[in-house]
């Protein structure tokens, strides 16, 4: 990860390990379901939405449905609130 990368990931102290962890594989990966979130930071699932909620509260991140075509509910995928500068 280059130099500029980090800085536009950069949280601050009040972010957790997990938290930070969890924006950069959003950035790396682009939008993830919490499922996806789960397999690749080998956390709880709870820990992973615990957090995911915080971040959104903080306007990092935001989640939207996506349609899978089938019948039921829809996937809920998380993505980050990056704005190009």
């Amino acid at each position: 990860m280059n130099k500029k990368m980090i800085e536009r990931i950069n949280l601050g102290e009040w972010a957790s390990p997990t938290q930070h962890n969890i924006v950069i594989e959003l950035f790396k990966n682009g939008s993830m379901n919490r499922k996806q979130l789960v397999n690749s930071l080998k956390k709880p699932r709870t820990t992973i939405f615990d957090n995911l909620n915080r971040l959104q509260k903080r306007n990092i991140v935001s989640k939207f449905p996506k349609n899978t075509g089938d019948r039921g509910r829809p996937e809920i995928f998380w993505k980050l609130n990056m704005e190009e500068k």
